[in-house]
């Protein structure tokens, strides 16, 4: 059965979506290696001071048609502001002060305005100034869409009302409150490292992540979260949609190796993927990947195998997360087409998944497995990297594999 998502049940648009598909758009230009031309008109700022030619939609109008005559590229931002982008062909550079000229009041001290109002970059040598101005556009679009009408849902979640087990009202305030902070902030790596002998470790991926506990003690904690599995992964599928949209702006694959990104099921199919995807070259693909948690298996086989194609057919990735040891008897994970399988070994004093390794039905379950394909996670005892060795696992996850590395 499919679970009802946030996006199912509170689903409104972005208030980013032209910042977005800007930044989108700047991105392919910038790979093509091309010459391109790009102005950038801040016409709210002449319409607040009285200094352009007229109300903002009629400036609006005129770049439009300007854009048409000249072949440029309008694209208009969340507060009114334009940005023109042109083939830098000769005569272009002389287009972004006509277009200025053509929106502007007569008699205005132009040279102090156009400093304020006119920005001209070339990619794709200016690619990086130009990205911090957008990047201004997405931030202030995002403040002025979340400007809060009473308590913020970061006061509200600090306050009495949210206490205790998760409920339908405090998923929606988290998501609320996801939309309005910098998750950047949260996001974590960890390496995924190859045995090569002996003591030597090299690098094979990074996994990216949102450092949730962090999140939580931030923001609500007096909320306990893992009382209800259902409104969990609520919360975890708006993560997710906030992390995709992030990494869709934001996003610079490492210079070697290949990267994953832990994605429930669900929100495979949503649109942040699909906008994730867009911004992602097709020569670039087989270096990402998405890790699958083994709990979407059994909450819904079909749906699973479905994305597992999906991802596939995009060129992605893929790995089974959160593989316990004593599941394995039970379902043959060789079975699913995908890159890794990660195998939990973590020890504790509650759960210690690296004695269920040594379990004869285990042993048979991991014999049967192919072994480039598993990695042991949660890595943090020397006894689960001995038994992972001895079995021929040669990829390790874990605070003890990163110590290892370091030594080197």
């Amino acid at each position: 059965m499919r679970i009802q998502t946030m996006d199912d049940i509170n689903a409104q648009p972005s208030a980013l979506v032209r910042e977005q598909d800007f930044v989108l758009n700047v991105r392919r230009l910038y790979r093509t290696g091309s010459p391109f031309l790009v102005a950038n008109v801040t016409l709210s700022t002449l319409a607040n001071e009285g200094k352009g030619d007229g109300p903002l939609e009629g400036m609006q109008d005129r770049l439009r048609d300007m854009a048409r005559r000249t072949g440029a590229t309008y694209a208009e931002m969340s507060n009114g502001d334009i940005f023109l982008v042109w083939n830098a062909v000769p005569g272009a550079e002389h287009w972004p002060r006509e277009a200025w000229d053509g929106v502007l009041a007569k008699d205005v001290n132009i040279p102090d305005l156009m400093a304020r109002t006119l920005f001209i970059y070339n990619l794709p040598t200016g690619y990086s100034a130009l990205r911090e101005r957008i990047n201004h556009y997405v931030e202030t679009s995002r403040a002025a869409a979340l400007a809060p009408e009473g308590p913020t849902p970061a006061e509200v979640l600090r306050g009495d009302s949210a206490r205790g087990p998760l409920t339908a009202w405090t998923v929606d305030q988290i998501g609320r409150l996801l939309g309005q902070i910098d998750l950047r902030r949260f996001l974590r790596a960890q390496t995924i490292y190859i045995h090569r002998g002996r003591e030597a470790w090299g690098p094979l991926s990074e996994e990216y992540f949102i450092g949730f506990e962090e999140l939580r003690k931030t923001y609500f904690p007096r909320l306990e979260v893992a009382e209800s599995a259902h409104f969990f992964l609520a919360i975890c599928q708006i993560l997710d949609q906030r992390l995709l949209e992030e990494m869709a702006l934001t996003f610079e694959l490492p210079e070697n190796g290949a990267c994953f990104l832990n994605l429930t099921v669900p929100s495979i199919m949503g649109s942040a993927f699909a906008r994730f995807a867009h911004a992602i070259t097709p020569a670039n693909r087989g270096r990402i990947g998405f890790e699958l948690n083994s709990s979407d298996v059994f909450q819904d086989i079909s749906l699973t195998l479905y994305t597992i194609t999906e991802i596939r057919r995009e060129g992605f990735l893929v790995a089974l997360d959160g593989v316990r040891p004593n599941m394995l008897p039970y379902f043959n994970a060789a079975k699913f087409d995908v890159d890794y399988i990660k195998v939990n070994v973590s020890k504790g004093p509650l759960k210690d998944r690296a004695a269920q390794l040594k379990g004869p039905a285990v042993q048979r379950a991991l014999a049967a497995l192919p072994r480039e394909k598993i990695i042991f996670f949660r890595c943090d005892s020397e006894e689960a990297l001995a038994l992972g060795l001895k079995m021929g696992v040669t990829k390790f996850q874990g605070w003890l594999i990163d110590d290892k590395a370091r030594l080197e």
